[in-house]
């Protein structure tokens, strides 16, 4: 395929034929981030980098080598904002400028490094986890973000699923008030056990008194997004802060369930961890409610 001169028009072209948005997501994170760090070194704006610039094998890996050494990241890490990239972070880099490449015609064929994987709680260790943080606000977490923690944990424990399939979810796909409650992910439904049904069923009751009062701030319509913000934003630019109760974006659900068992439980532990065992060999793999996709 013949590529655009302009870096970032070839960015976004590229994006735009993934159909995965969590694939979507991560592919722009890091491309920008590319993108953003080689302006930098040339001391220019972004829209001035060509295609050709970010197709080049020696920029390439002079960004994955300062993007190892962490001086490339954005925002804290776990272990401070100095640290060294973790293994599936440089993964994910690499994966990202191989799959833009190839789109191009160009492969560069860069060599990851080893994905490493979190030890997965067993299903036993995961809904003992997941009883202990529901019964427990721990003090210096806001209730209504300690509530939406637990919920996305409950989820994960019984439907086997990450970040990346959980996030999407809209109110409509819990389904609590049947005989047996059920939630659905990835179009697949799955049952809840009564704890799981307790911490969904109190989210929700949440997420509506968080949402009813702000209509007019949006403009009449109602967030249908299952995961919100919990409290107001911060100022930007000059605008006002935006009112809790707004869609919440993926590193801010990371954030809040980092906090949450590191503080309940001494250490922090990644969402993926409560997905169990039997998780591991792929997305789906937990026990089903039903076959069918989307019914009701």
């Amino acid at each position: 395929m013949n590529a655009p001169d302009r870096a970032v028009t070839a960015v976004s072209r590229f994006l735009d034929t993934l159909r995965s948005e969590a694939t979507r997501r991560q592919r722009r994170a890091y491309l920008e981030e590319y993108t953003s760090w080689l302006a930098a070194q040339r001391q220019c704006d972004t829209g001035r980098l060509t295609t050709e610039d970010l197709l080049d094998e020696d920029n390439a890996l002079a960004w994955l080598t300062a993007a190892q050494r962490g001086t490339t990241r954005r925002r804290p890490g776990l272990h401070g904002p100095t640290a060294p990239a973790a293994a599936n972070s440089m993964a994910a880099r690499t994966s990202s400028l191989n799959t833009f490449s190839r789109h191009y015609g160009h492969p560069l064929d860069l060599q990851p490094p080893a994905p490493h994987f979190a030890p997965r709680l067993t299903p036993t260790e995961a809904h003992r986890t997941l009883r202990l943080l529901a019964g427990h606000h721990p003090a210096g977490t806001l209730e209504a973000t300690w509530q939406r923690s637990v919920a996305l944990i409950a989820l994960a424990v019984c439907t086997g699923q990450g970040i990346s399939t959980l996030h999407p979810m809209r109110l409509t796909d819990l389904d609590l008030d049947r005989p047996l409650p059920r939630a659905r992910a990835a179009g697949e439904w799955y049952p809840l056990d009564t704890v799981s049904r307790d911490a969904l069923t109190r989210w929700r009751t949440t997420h509506h008194a968080l949402t009813a009062g702000h209509l007019t701030a949006l403009n009449g319509g109602r967030v249908e997004h299952l995961w919100i913000t919990t409290s107001p934003g911060r100022p930007r630019d000059g605008q006002p802060a935006l009112p809790a109760g707004l869609p919440a974006a993926v590193r801010t659900l990371e954030a809040a369930h980092r906090k949450l068992t590191a503080t309940a439980l001494g250490t922090p532990l990644l969402l993926e961890q409560f997905c169990g065992t039997e998780a591991a060999a792929g997305p789906g793999s937990g026990i089903r409610a039903d076959r069918g996709r989307g019914t009701a």
